[in-house]
């Protein structure tokens, strides 16, 4: 006659099963899975170990990072996040002295620009070209549509 035990190997339990045992179907019922929290949770707490951040709330800059990230997110100031200049500041310097971790938009490679939030403005303000400017006589017969728009570096080497 077989039958069903367990046993403990350190931190392992291993429980060995009949064929009986499994010829049984469970009766174990599983609880309705939750939705997946987002950044806030339903309390309004920050969730840090939410995958949406990227990993930007640890690393080198990760303290930086939840202190501004937690000033916006409690600002009661008018317009919101205006009382957290000083945080977002602190976070960007932070973010300047390590280009290889988080300059994601270059591969992590420096090039000559020193912001590493410049990509997120509009093309014509980065560039210092109007991105609607038609090729002027003389340049080759490239559009600034045709040229990179990272920065102003970059277009004077293109031109």
């Amino acid at each position: 006659m077989s039958f069903s035990f367990c046993k403990d190997f350190g931190k392992d339990k291993v429980i060995f099963v009949t064929k009986e045992d499994h010829a049984t179907p469970s009766t174990i019922e599983l609880p309705a899975p939750e939705p997946a929290e987002g950044v806030i949770t339903k309390d309004g707490s920050i969730n840090w170990s939410c995958p949406c951040l990227g990993g930007m709330a640890t690393g080198p800059c990760g303290v930086d990072f939840r202190e501004a990230f937690s000033c916006f997110q409690y600002s009661t100031a008018d317009p919101k996040g205006s009382d957290c200049f000083e945080a977002f500041t602190k976070m960007r310097d932070c973010f300047q002295q390590y280009p290889t971790v988080y300059n994601k938009a270059n591969g992590g490679v420096d090039d000559d620009d020193d912001d590493p939030l410049a990509d997120a403005l509009p093309a014509e303000t980065s560039t210092g070209v109007p991105a609607k400017e038609e090729a002027q006589p003389g340049d080759g017969g490239a559009s600034a549509k045709e040229l990179p728009t990272q920065n102003s570096s970059a277009v004077e080497k293109a031109q």
